[in-house]
């Protein structure tokens, strides 16, 4: 028989499912589409298929074997029946189990085949000559859905992500900065932009004007190949912003002011390029119960140790890039003889922030267990790191003390 098995496009590996088709390969012809998994089938096999070529693959094949995707309608309404394995988060397959929720669904309702152990997988493939006619006849396939409905809902889901594209992030500041941002006029600046993630779409949502500047040259490098459309400038640590007085009607420093040199120049610079009651987005690391265990002073405490894992998880040239060769200022991600990452004190904060002449208008905060899973995130791979940030995010909705949120008004 002529057997297509498929794991879709997307960037989650499905290697359960290709490690099963082994047998297949060997008595059956077997074509495999393998996504970005890194299994090699003993078929043939391309990792992505022009969509008229997958099509045909389909059309031609006797048995189509399919994660729990798309796929399985688009088999479906080329009147066949798909065999399908769901993948699951449990395995770190996928960052939920909505493919086990829909397979599930479709086993009841809808002409498929639900294969929920890939041992059984030889078995049902031989058998599905008879299996399919049967279920095509017994279960018809659904009416397709209405257009208009279709677009309804995702207009809907565009309005909802409207209202706050970060609400999913593991990293709460972003959803509070945008809550925060995305309804003032005006230009805004981010102090520490990074790669420009966050900025990018905050001006993409709300239409605003936004700027970035960055010490760090391969961070401004990266938001600049990322985003051509943002205005990115690179700053040396400690220097003047490189804008005039009253430039933005918002200020953004997102977890930016425990690696710089000098706190107070910092807000007297970020005072003195915002307008008259300009708004000020604040987020740092509160210092709290876990505060001890900040992967970003490893560094500073155990520095064999963190050479030697830096160097093992991302190679020696980047570690030497990073803190060995410091002519931007930095090492790492902090500014150059500052001996810690900062965790701050609550009161302290809001006594500098009273001195540069800024009026807190709301306050808010995030965590508490998160540094157990943010060390590991860091150096795990692709699908340990999504489970991971799934468990930060969580933390970051239960608990509010590992990071202190803050929203300022210039007051003169």
């Amino acid at each position: 028989m002529d057997v297509v098995v498929t794991v879709g496009m997307g960037p989650w590996p499905f290697d359960r499912l290709l490690e099963a088709i082994a047998t297949l390969c060997r008595d059956h012809r077997v074509f495999a589409q393998t996504g970005t998994s890194k299994v090699a089938p003993p078929c043939d096999y391309a990792p992505y298929v022009p969509y008229p070529r997958f099509l045909e693959r389909i059309a031609a094949a006797d048995v189509v074997v399919t994660h729990a995707g798309n796929t399985v309608r688009l088999v479906q309404r080329l009147g066949k029946v798909p065999v399908a394995v769901a993948r699951t988060a449990a395995l770190g397959e996928m960052a939920n189990d909505h493919q086990v929720e829909y397979l599930r669904h479709e086993q009841r309702h809808g002409p498929v085949v639900a294969v929920w152990d890939v041992e059984e997988l030889p078995a049902v493939v031989r058998a599905h000559a008879q299996v399919q006619p049967r279920l095509a006849a017994q279960v018809p396939l659904p009416p397709p859905t209405d257009p208009a409905a279709v677009a309804d809902t995702l207009d809907e889901l565009w309005r909802g992500l409207l209202r706050n594209p970060f609400r999913g992030h593991p990293l709460h500041r972003y959803a509070y900065a945008w809550e925060e941002l995305s309804t003032l006029d005006g230009s805004h600046l981010d102090v520490g932009c990074g790669t420009g993630d966050f900025l990018a779409i905050l001006g993409e949502t709300t239409g605003r004007a936004c700027v970035g500047v960055d010490p760090h040259p391969g961070s401004v490098r990266v938001a600049r190949q990322r985003y051509p459309h943002l205005d990115v400038t690179r700053a040396g640590v400690g220097t003047p912003l490189p804008y005039p007085d009253a430039s933005f009607s918002s200020v953004s420093l997102l977890d930016v002011l425990e690696h710089c040199p000098n706190e107070d120049d910092l807000l007297r610079e970020v005072r003195r390029v915002l307008s008259p009651r300009g708004r000020l987005v604040l987020t740092v690391p509160a210092r709290h119960a876990f505060s001890w265990l900040d992967p970003d002073n490893v560094k500073f405490h155990f520095p064999r140790l963190h050479r030697a894992v830096y160097s093992r998880r991302f190679g020696a040239d980047v570690y030497r890039e990073r803190f060995v060769d410091t002519r931007d200022g930095l090492f790492g991600d902090v500014s150059l003889g500052k001996g810690e990452h900062t965790n701050y004190r609550r009161g302290w904060l809001v006594e500098r922030l009273a001195a540069h002449a800024f009026e807190i208008t709301r306050e808010s905060g995030a965590n508490l267990f998160w540094r157990w899973f943010h060390g590991p995130s860091l150096l795990a791979g692709a699908r340990l790191r999504a489970r991971l940030d799934r468990a930060i995010w969580l933390d970051g909705k239960l608990f509010a003390g590992a990071n202190l949120f803050i929203t300022a008004r210039r007051t003169r």
